[in-house]
């Protein structure tokens, strides 16, 4: 996993800068470290000790704990981040499959394990889906000779590979149509179903875009 990418939205910009400064003047020394529990001490004037727990090797979400006061007031801490950008230099095997944190103190219940796993299997089907819209892309752009212009202007045909790409292609573009699929895809995306607010966002930009289109 990419702990910058992926873990970055659960700490503040401040605890994230900190933590990379601890790391880089390799304040950071991890005790022990296995697939489901790691033991970890950040040195320096206000030195803490780290664990991070999952309940399972597989288990997509875990919890964390610091000795410092911001982790025992519930919140993430530079301490943590520190941690995780350690391991990840290390490459170490509790990372494997890890995409959300628990605040420090949370318990983590079966249902959230089981909504992060399906978020996880739901954002992996994309990648494989827009991977092969891509190839496709490139594969017809190999194909083709140089020509005509695109049928419609670039921003309208991204937006449109992007509703092909979820299952929704047009072979005419109109606005019924359109409705129905962002009605559908919105049901997909809701964070109570499994999806995100990037992801609702997303799809109202591209809605967006071919609405104000049909109806220019």
């Amino acid at each position: 996993m990419d702990v910058e990418s992926d873990l970055s939205p659960f700490f503040g910009s401040q605890e994230r800068s900190k933590g990379s400064e601890l790391l880089r003047k390799d304040m950071v020394v991890i005790s022990s470290a296995s697939d489901t529990h790691v033991r970890a001490f950040v040195k320096g004037s206000s030195a803490a000790k780290v664990s991070l727990t999952a309940d399972e090797v597989d288990a997509p979400v875990f919890s964390s704990n610091c000795s410092c006061p911001q982790s025992r007031k519930g919140s993430l801490c530079r301490h943590v981040w520190a941690v995780l950008l350690k391991l990840q230099d290390k490459e170490a095997d509790f990372l494997n499959g890890k995409a959300e944190i628990a605040e420090p103190g949370a318990q983590i219940s079966a249902a959230e394990v089981a909504r992060v796993a399906k978020q996880q299997e739901y954002k992996e089907q994309q990648r494989l889906k827009n991977k092969e819209r891509n190839k496709q892309i490139k594969q017809q752009k190999k194909n083709s000779e140089r020509g005509p212009a695109l049928t419609y202007p670039a921003p309208v045909q991204d937006s449109l590979d992007y509703f092909s790409a979820n299952g929704f292609t047009f072979t005419e573009l109109e606005l019924p149509a359109l409705q129905n699929a962002r009605k559908l895809l919105a049901r997909v995306f809701h964070p109570d179903k499994g999806g995100t607010h990037e992801e609702v966002l997303e799809l109202n930009a591209h809605y967006e875009t071919l609405e104000d289109y049909i109806k220019s």
